[in-house]
């Protein structure tokens, strides 16, 4: 399976959101790879991955490996441990570009 094809088998309004966080995803983390790995699109800088997006039943997960490393001042990441963090994506306008830029050039510089 490729990226394109999770995405496009996501519902419309999920495909939607994916769509709109891959975007930012891919003009940021431009020297990242992305593959489906463990089900899921995966960006990864040489072997490191860096975050992914996973698809829930109303929402869509963006999630950084090294995100409770993050400094996150909105307070939409959240973390059940000490190494990963994730925030839901409900809506289009959850995919706030510069919230996401932020997170992926933090993220991007602990690879």
């Amino acid at each position: 399976m490729t990226v394109e094809e999770y995405i496009d088998a996501l519902p419309a309004e999920l495909a939607a959101i994916a769509t709109a966080a891959r975007r930012v995803i891919d003009r940021e983390l431009r020297d990242a790879s992305c593959s489906i790995k463990w089900a899921q699109p995966v960006w990864s800088v040489g072997k490191e991955p860096v975050c992914y997006l996973k698809k829930a039943s109303k929402h869509v997960t963006l999630g950084f490996w090294k995100g409770a490393s993050l400094r996150d001042p909105s307070g939409r990441l959240e973390s059940s441990g000490s190494v990963m963090a994730h925030a839901k994506l409900r809506t289009l306008g959850d995919v706030d570009p510069n919230l996401l830029r932020d997170w992926l050039r933090q993220a991007r510089a602990l690879v």
